[in-house]
């Protein structure tokens, strides 16, 4: 048996369209344990009518405690023989079930990882944008991992195709129960398949699309997109540092997950960069421009930056981003930071005077640019 966990909050426009998705399955042997975050709307009577409706659901009101937390709260009930979550916005696509059930009769793995298409679509759910990311063509062939051996060996190839990434997968539950989620940042999806990873022995991965999430056209919509929050760089560091000490304790190769620990980190600084345009982002632009040219280069930075040889692409994805940032809010002309704007324009003018230069040069070299972001690029129009 199944049991599926469903955290939700204050959802009752797309709460019953991810739970119809469920029992619409045409396999049947699942529990489904609805966990109401203590919502305010009209949340918890739907819960509780579906209970009512269907011995199968099961609902438990708590205190709002965010989405992992309730992850938490529904594993702890589960009784079924694997858990799958699926959040309240989502849905699980049909036929998901049947064909997990019959892997799990094929192989019994620990794991099940399953693919998450992510589709933009308007407020009725309507896709506008199939398989954002083309999820879809990463993964083709089934593979099957029968050993510790093997699953760690394979690992990098769970992290590069994305599906190591979040919690939409098939789990056995001796190994969810026996560890939580942590509820302080959002990419505890991606920090709990590591803290799992050393207990999983055997492994399927699934070609077929399973779950659909769906990225709304208005960013509001969404739970996390689009939002700014201030531990997202350490949060970023911590899950590279996790990553190269599991790798190493296995004792991979570093050249099968340096490369990529690094390509994630560094997609992680510009996604962190972007957030500085989010609307509940509390900083002026001129602390925003001083992260982006000062602060967001620590020593984690450094570290992958050096062992990959990335400085131009560091200072590629820090000045795109900061032109981001200034074609939403122009830097004042009398400003501290308007060096920046000076700099950026001259950089990007193609037809450049000696005056572009010397505001390329002062803008390297400006005492508000400690890391001289643009130098190298600088170094090349020189030559």
């Amino acid at each position: 048996m199944f049991s599926i966990i469903m955290p939700v909050y204050n959802n009752e426009i797309y709460f019953p369209l991810a739970v119809a998705s469920i029992l619409q399955q045409d396999y049947t042997d699942f529990e489904l344990i609805i966990v109401d975050d203590g919502s305010t709307d009209g949340t918890p009577e739907l819960a509780d009518a579906f209970a009512a409706s269907d011995r199968r659901i099961r609902v438990i009101h708590q205190k709002n405690q965010w989405i992992y937390a309730s992850f938490n709260n529904g594993i702890r009930q589960a009784s079924g023989d694997y858990i799958y979550i699926v959040n309240s916005d989502d849905r699980l696509m049909p036929g998901a079930l049947s064909l997990l059930a019959a892997k799990v009769r094929e192989y019994h793995p620990d794991i099940i990882w399953t693919k998450v298409l992510m589709h933009v679509c308007d407020a009725g759910q309507k896709i506008l944008e199939y398989d954002k990311k083309g999820l879809d063509g990463i993964v083709t062939t089934e593979r099957y991992y029968a050993s510790e051996t093997e699953v760690h060996k394979a690992w990098p190839y769970f992290l590069s195709t994305y599906l190591a990434q979040n919690q939409a997968n098939l789990y056995r539950r001796e190994i969810m129960q026996g560890q939580q989620f942590r509820n302080d940042v959002y990419g505890a999806d991606t920090l709990y398949n590591i803290s799992i990873a050393d207990r999983i022995q055997t492994a399927l991965v699934l070609p077929q699309p399973v779950y659909a999430h769906y990225i709304y056209k208005d960013p509001g919509m969404n739970q996390s997109l689009g939002k700014y929050y201030s531990y997202t760089h350490g949060m970023y560091n911590e899950i590279y540092w996790q990553y190269r000490r599991l790798f190493e304790k296995w004792e991979l190769s570093s050249g099968a997950y340096a490369r990529l620990l690094y390509g994630r980190r560094m997609s992680g600084l510009t996604f962190e960069l972007q957030s500085l345009q989010a609307e509940n982002c509390p900083l002026t632009l001129e602390e925003k421009l001083q992260y982006a040219l000062c602060d967001c280069v620590d020593d984690t930075i450094r570290c992958c930056v050096q062992e990959q040889n990335g400085q131009e692409e560091l200072e590629s994805r820090i000045l795109s981003a900061i032109r981001e940032l200034l074609l939403r809010e122009p830097a004042e002309a009398d400003g501290r930071m308007h060096f920046v704007r000076e700099l950026l324009e001259s950089l990007l003018r193609y037809e450049k005077t000696e005056d572009d230069y010397e505001k390329i040069r002062n803008g390297v070299y400006h005492c508000g640019n400690p890391l001289q972001i643009g130098k190298i690029f600088y170094k090349k129009l020189k030559r």
